[in-house]
This record gives C-alpha cells, sequence and structure tokens, in this order.
C-alpha cells in the first residue's frame, strides 16, 4: 500500500512539472517511510539541459545523505528510469528503484517499442545490485503523460498520434 501512497506522490510532481512546460516525470527517495527528496523533470531539449527527474533527485542526495541511508533508501519514479537515469542512480549505491510506468506502455507515447533490455542483469555484470519492480498504478500513471509540456490531451489523443508516427515511419 505504502507503494501505491509514494507511487501517486511521484505522479503529482509528474503532473507540476507537465503544467511548468516541461515532460511529466518525478521522483522521491524514501527511507524508513518519510520521503528525504522529491525532483520532478527540467529538461530544456532546445538549450540541451538533461533534467530528468531521477537525475536531478540524484544530484540532490550527492554529498547529503551516507552511504547506510542511500543503500536503505528506495527511489520511486513515475516511470521505469532510461539508462543514464539508472546509472545516476546506481551511482549513488541505491539498490530499490520502483517505477509507475513500465517501458512497454511507455513506448506507446514514442516512436518505436521499448528494447526488451535486462537491465538489472547489465548493472549485475558491472558489480551493482539493484532491484527495480513495477509497474505500479500504470494506468493512472500513463494519464500523466496528458500534461506532457504544459498543455492538457487526452491519453488516447496522445496515442493515437504516435500510432500514425510509427505507421508513417513503418514501425
Amino acid at each position: 500500500m505504502d507503494n501505491e501512497k509514494y507511487m501517486k506522490h511521484c505522479y503529482e510532481l509528474a503532473v507540476n512539472a507537465g503544467k511548468k512546460g516541461f515532460d511529466t516525470f518525478g521522483a522521491i527517495l524514501v527511507h524508513d517511510g518519510d520521503i528525504l527528496e522529491e525532483a520532478e523533470n527540467t529538461a530544456d531539449w532546445g538549450k540541451g539541459i538533461f533534467g530528468h527527474a531521477e537525475f536531478n533527485l540524484v544530484h540532490k542526495c550527492a554529498n547529503r545523505y551516507s552511504d547506510t541511508v542511500l543503500k536503505e533508501s528506495t527511489l520511486y519514479t513515475s516511470c521505469a528510469p532510461c539508462e543514464r537515469c539508472l546509472c545516476a542512480i546506481a551511482s549513488l549505491g541505491i539498490e530499490k528503484a520502483i517505477f509507475g510506468v513500465s517501458y512497454e506502455a511507455f513506448s506507446k507515447l514514442t516512436p518505436k517499442d521499448a528494447a526488451p533490455i535486462d537491465r538489472e542483469g547489465l548493472l549485475r555484470k558491472l558489480g551493482i545490485r539493484m532491484k527495480l519492480t513495477g509497474p505500479v498504478l500504470e494506468e493512472e500513471g500513463m494519464h500523466v503523460f496528458e500534461w506532457w509540456g504544459g498543455e492538457y490531451r487526452p491519453l488516447e489523443e496522445l496515442i493515437a498520434e504516435m500510432a500514425g508516427v510509427r505507421a508513417k515511419a513503418g514501425n
């Protein structure tokens, strides 16, 4: 039940980011039931600023919390983290990440299908222990994307638009 509570908070952060004109992603770090930090997406692709919510959260936590606290904490994120964010999360020694929207569901809003990658296995090969768990409240999380870029658009419209893009590209 707590996973759902924390994920709903991530979704609130994601909608806030979207209403500010950013992509709709949010992340929090939880230790012993307390939210230590939270972050929204602040990416600005025009300026070349990465700004993913998970990456922003990692920056807030770096050099602020002990290795023990980070190892014992759980990172919650509104959507399964990209590989760049996954590496940033791993760099802190965080071993538990819980996501709302899966790679597969999110790919309905992108030009290509999600690549079937064993992310945990790849991290293990590097000597990094991390357990990725999800999806959590995925249907609710998909509706967060209705605020993508600051303007509300129904999810069905966004998925249909991307299906058209995929059809044109032959994907």
